[in-house]
């Protein structure tokens, strides 16, 4: 299938973003020049929530509100949905909502998910950790929770669900991004405050934290918090992670109230000041504070989404930056750091396509990324000007 070119050729250059964007604004220096295109490659899907490349080169990506998982073929645009849809509770933020293949995916078709969906009062308890609400459900009410499973692909059939553990839900800020360590034994899952955001300081609940486990939902001997899957604290909404190649360091992006997306380097057990501190403020009241790498902005938010290092070879001179992507502003970001310090800034798509929600590097090294919407929802790619 011929795939529609919606972006003319477009010469990002610095002198011209920092006279168009204000990228130097902030005090960084000026970008280098880069060619690239951008391409629909599937148009007309349902909320593209979580895009992960397959082994074999398809995208498999989740639908928040449907619950479906599909499978797109990004050189025929030939989409296969997997059945059945998972039980998925929309509504609000919630609904089918991260994924990660198990490394032994080709093998085993092994996957994770985590989701929003009804359960019963008492495995809500449990989940708490607290008896703090006992009284404040009926025995027989049917709640939300959001759930961490692990299911198994078979052909294109679903199967064998089982469920590594729950987690509190809320009409916003429910994190659910998950990703396996580069050694392949953990799974680290981000889980926002759920709305109440008190519970992100809370080490009896799992609101506001970013977790860690092993891929078969036990619970690390070298866990911060004996115990307990809590990796870091003080977390508002962060729903980006990815793992830096060359170091090795964990980075997330999280969502600030009215004013102050971050950027993080995720270190154990540290806390990152929700609700008392937050963006790169230097200090906090609170223990083992570790303020942001990088803030978006004092005076604005971007609704800032998932993340990606590039490791592929069609930009070459991008190797190793990072990308990100944006609800509020439509913006895909890229920048370039040196350890901890951001020391290049720069807007390759501001607006264009709307909201956009998720982003990935294929194995084509061309960078696919999602926009945030119902029924009319397209999948894009950038790539090399041809």
């Amino acid at each position: 299938m011929s795939i529609d070119r919606v972006c003319c050729r477009l010469l990002v250059i610095g002198a011209l973003l920092a006279m168009m964007l204000g990228v130097t604004s902030f005090g960084l220096p000026l970008v280098h020049a880069q060619e690239f295109e951008i391409e629909v490659v599937k148009e007309n899907v349902y909320l593209p929530w979580s895009l992960n490349f397959a082994p074999d080169g398809r995208l498999f990506f989740t639908s928040r509100d449907t619950g479906e998982i599909h499978a797109l073929d990004v050189t025929t645009g030939d989409l296969v949905t997997f059945t059945p849809r998972l039980p998925a509770r929309a509504g609000g933020e919630g609904g089918l909502l991260g994924m990660e293949l198990d490394p032994d995916f080709a093998q085993t078709g092994v996957l994770y998910v985590c989701y929003s969906t009804a359960t019963q009062y008492l495995p809500v308890i449990r989940a708490l950790n607290t008896t703090a609400v006992a009284h404040a459900w009926p025995a027989t009410s049917d709640l939300a929770v959001n759930r961490l499973s692990r299911l198994v692909l078979s052909g294109t059939q679903l199967r064998d669900e089982q469920v590594l553990f729950t987690m509190p839900h809320g009409p916003r800020h429910n994190g659910c991004r998950v990703l396996v360590s580069p050694d392949e034994r953990y799974l680290f899952i981000s889980m926002g405050d759920a709305a109440e955001d008190d519970r992100a300081q809370n080490l009896n609940s799992l609101s506001g934290k970013i977790l860690r486990i092993n891929r078969d939902g036990s619970i690390p001997a070298d866990n911060p918090f004996p115990g307990s899957p809590i990796w870091t604290l003080g977390h508002r909404n962060p729903q980006g992670l990815a793992f830096q190649p060359d170091t090795g360091w964990l980075w997330s992006t999280e969502h600030g109230p009215d004013t102050r997306d971050e950027l993080n380097i995720i270190k154990k057990g540290e806390n990152y000041g929700w609700p008392i501190c937050l963006g790169v403020q230097p200090t906090c009241s609170v223990a083992n504070y570790e303020p942001a790498v990088r803030e978006f902005y004092s005076d604005r938010t971007i609704a800032i989404s998932d993340l990606v290092f590039y490791t592929g070879s069609a930009f070459a001179q991008w190797q190793g930056d990072i990308f990100f992507v944006t609800l509020k502003t439509g913006r895909l970001y890229r920048l370039e750091v040196d350890g901890e310090e951001v020391v290049q800034e720069e807007i390759l798509v501001n607006n264009t396509y709307g909201r956009l929600r998720d982003i990935a590097v294929g194995p084509d090294s061309y960078i696919y990324f999602s926009t945030d919407a119902l029924d009319k929802a397209k999948i894009l790619r950038m790539k090399p000007v041809s």
